[in-house]
């Protein structure tokens, strides 16, 4: 079962301090797997945490400036669509 919930910030470098500290020390088998399986989730909710940062900022921008073109082209970019499915500009949305 996998559920998401949110969590602080402030949690998700506590953990990953937590990690850089017990890579300083001789670990057991089973820790080094927690220890890389927490960071894949840690790397995973970063990368999110951008795509949605970029989204943002797709979303408040001013329509046809360029500084929304450039966020969008980013967000696709982070969102791995390939570049052969997208347009050269954004299309205005109809009525």
């Amino acid at each position: 079962m996998s559920s998401k919930v949110q969590v602080s910030m402030a949690f998700l470098e506590g953990v990953r301090h937590l990690i850089d500290e017990l890579r300083g020390h001789p670990l057991d088998k089973s820790t080094l797997l927690l220890c890389r399986a927490l960071e894949d989730e840690l790397d995973a909710k970063e990368r999110a945490l951008e795509r949605r940062r970029i989204f943002s900022e797709y979303k408040s921008t001013a329509p046809g400036s360029e500084e929304r073109e450039r966020a969008r082209q980013a967000h696709l970019d982070e969102s791995n669509i390939h570049k052969d499915w997208r347009s050269s500009k954004e299309t205005p949305s109809s009525p």
